[in-house]
């Protein structure tokens, strides 16, 4: 069971910074035929991340399968609507039905990976006393 602080922990700033900051490095490493993980972990494994980085890694991978086409990304402080949908979703938030160019059984995959995200995210995130995303 989460804590309670667990509750708003996915929602502060500083964890939806660090999830972006992911998502844009792990394309970058896609696009550039480099070992995600390893760039992912190099990138935030040192804000206690390093478990999430694996779930985020098949979430986007899933997300990808699931658009039929790479992942769109923006720049600095501008969100594509990728960011955005991802975002809104590990949220929590309801969005648009998203076009899926998958079997159901990818698309299911995909709902338990953003699930998968947002629980490691609240049960890392939200533990009294444990290195927050900042």
């Amino acid at each position: 069971m989460t804590h309670p602080s667990s509750l708003i922990a996915r929602h502060s700033p500083a964890a939806l910074y660090l999830f972006l900051e992911a998502v844009r490095c792990w394309s970058a490493a896609r696009r550039a035929g480099q070992p995600v993980l390893a760039r992912l972990h190099a990138r935030l494994g040192h804000h206690g991340w390093a478990q999430l980085l694996p779930a985020i890694d098949s979430l986007m991978a899933l997300t990808e399968t699931a658009l039929g086409r790479r992942l769109a990304t923006g720049r600095g402080p501008s969100l594509s609507e990728d960011e955005n949908m991802l975002i809104n979703l590990l949220q929590g938030r309801r969005i648009a039905p998203v076009v899926h160019a998958c079997s159901d059984a990818v698309a299911c995959a995909f709902c338990s990976a953003v699930r998968s995200v947002q629980i490691l995210m609240d049960m890392e995130l939200g533990r009294p006393g444990q290195r927050q995303a900042a």
